[in-house]
């Protein structure tokens, strides 16, 4: 069997690939249906990473935001016809007994030396089919639109976010960032209902889409004297070290610290206040296969759904390789709160 997929090659250059796929006893054969571009999959196609691991990633399909439909499925674990979330952090049985660190329930997954992720150390999703393991599968409820459950990924990072700490259910929560994780990070605490919560931000804009949060922009929030015992940092980039440091600086003694943005170069942090106050910060990324169906369930509420789908900006039939480039160039440019969605019909 032979599917078409658009493969990235050099700075803004995609390249149509056929190729066979090679269907294992354990994995599934999926129609790719819907995806969405990750800030990861724009540095790889504006060339904003490094340029020596630039030359060590090219040629990849991007990607790791996706669901599909199963052709079939050797296991019977799934029946034809049935919708999947796609896990992009793939670790086998052998890696989880070799390194203690996969059986860490608040690290797991996320952190196995051999783990393999789509779109960056193994091909990606961008692709009319492929087969896939099947026990990184995700059933879907039948009654979510594609254009919700294709932000499975997101939602599951959050839960990799929440789960690298324990919070208290009476917890004075913050969270740095008005983007589109710190978003749904919002939403989901919001769902689980762990307590107070406060968004600090710079888009006055993006912030009124966080309803029931107390509000604040980053120069309003240095005027506040907060009480913050958990705060989550979802900025990353240029504007990490600004808002690390304001975490650092408004922290109770003992806060607890979550890093959730990426960010390329290195960034200067008061590591003094850290010692003075006894803070602790904890790193997280991606997520794992339990974060995903932590995810899916907490999409069968409606009210959680509507606030998920109002991060749909646009919608996308792809054809052919020129759409694609297209929806790339949308999200190149997107400053909006959300995503452009893509629909593969190719």
């Amino acid at each position: 069997m032979f599917s078409k997929g658009f493969k990235i090659v050099d700075k803004k250059r995609f390249e149509i690939y056929v190729e066979n796929i090679d269907n294992k006893s354990d994995e599934a054969v999926v129609k790719i249906d819907t995806a969405a571009i990750c800030k990861a999959d724009l540095r790889y196609y504006l060339g904003l990473r490094d340029k020596r691991i630039l030359g060590l990633k090219y040629p990849i399909n991007l990607l790791h935001e996706a669901t599909g439909t199963i052709i079939k499925d050797p296991t019977g674990i799934f029946k034809a016809g049935d919708k999947v979330a796609l896990c992009p952090n793939i670790v086998s049985d052998e890696a989880r007994k070799e390194f203690k660190i996969c059986n860490i329930e608040e690290l797991g997954d996320n952190y196995c030396p051999k783990a393999q992720f789509a779109s960056s150390s193994i091909n990606g999703f961008s692709r009319e089919c492929i087969s896939y393991p099947v026990s990184n599968l995700i059933l879907l409820p039948n009654n979510v639109e594609d254009k919700i459950s294709v932000f499975s990924e997101m939602i599951s990072v959050t839960f990799a976010a929440i789960r690298r700490i324990q919070i208290p259910n009476d917890s004075r929560i913050a969270i740095w960032g008005d983007g589109i994780l710190g978003y749904i990070l919002y939403c989901v605490l919001s769902e689980i209902k762990v307590g107070e919560i406060t968004v600090i931000g710079h888009n006055r804009e993006k912030l009124n889409k966080f309803t029931e949060a107390n509000c604040f922009t980053s120069e309003e929030f240095e005027l506040c004297n907060p009480n913050i015992d958990i705060a989550f940092e979802c900025v990353g980039g240029r504007g990490a070290e600004s808002a690390i440091n304001q975490i650092i600086d408004k922290a109770n003694p003992g806060t607890k610290i979550v890093l959730t943005g990426v960010s390329e170069k290195n960034v200067s942090i008061n590591t003094r206040k850290i010692l003075e106050k006894g803070l602790l910060l904890c790193g997280v990324t991606r997520s794992h296969v339990k974060d995903f169906k932590d995810a899916v369930n907490l999409l069968n509420s409606p009210k959680f759904r509507k606030k998920i789908e109002l991060l749909v900006l646009s919608e996308n039939t792809i054809n052919n390789i020129k759409d694609y480039y297209n929806v790339f160039e949308l999200e190149a440019n997107n400053r909006a709160l959300g995503k452009h969605i893509m629909y593969f019909n190719f």
